[in-house]
């Protein structure tokens, strides 16, 4: 019984490499895939010979086929890894604020307690960012000052649903 294909992907080489083991590691002249039981092995080959520079030396390396580096080498041609800082996410006041701005109650509580027209979910969201002080409202759960501007705001609307001026 022979296999039926059900899903091929076509993805190039070197885009390949980059999302299996870095970007850095596709600066290789050239590269060998191979499978090997349940294993992907991937060898980046590079020029020749390689010179590199340590303070005020200059070394050149033999890149003889199947040399293999030492724990040393590995140590001294690897970047200090630095930690990446996360991506900056909305959290609960951002959400508040975007139900908000989508409100037309909300829009016509700016309208009456600030005398500024608005009529869009964007026009009172560009409102509220400028009020706080952020460019996106992302930032209000990042910034106290920001937030408890955001907080005052919010309470007057509340308090504005439920009838108290």
């Amino acid at each position: 019984m022979q296999p039926t294909l059900i899903h091929r992907y076509t993805i190039p080489l070197q885009q390949a490499i980059e999302q299996l083991v870095g970007k850095e590691a596709t600066d290789g002249e050239s590269f060998v895939v191979d499978i090997d039981g349940d294993d992907l092995i991937i060898d980046i080959h590079g020029p020749a010979n390689v010179t590199f520079r340590i303070g005020d030396y200059e070394y050149t390396v033999d890149g003889r086929a199947g040399q293999e580096a030492t724990n040393e080498t590995a140590k001294i041609n690897t970047p200090p890894e630095e930690p990446a800082e996360p991506p900056r996410k909305g959290g609960p006041l951002a959400q508040r604020a975007a139900i908000a701005c989508g409100e037309k109650g909300f829009w016509t509580f700016i309208s009456k307690k600030y005398d500024v027209t608005v009529a869009s979910a964007g026009e009172a969201a560009a409102w509220l960012k400028a009020q706080c002080g952020v460019k996106s409202r992302r930032d209000l759960d990042y910034d106290e000052a920001k937030a408890a501007n955001f907080r005052e705001i919010d309470k007057s609307y509340r308090l504005w649903l439920e009838g108290y001026d």
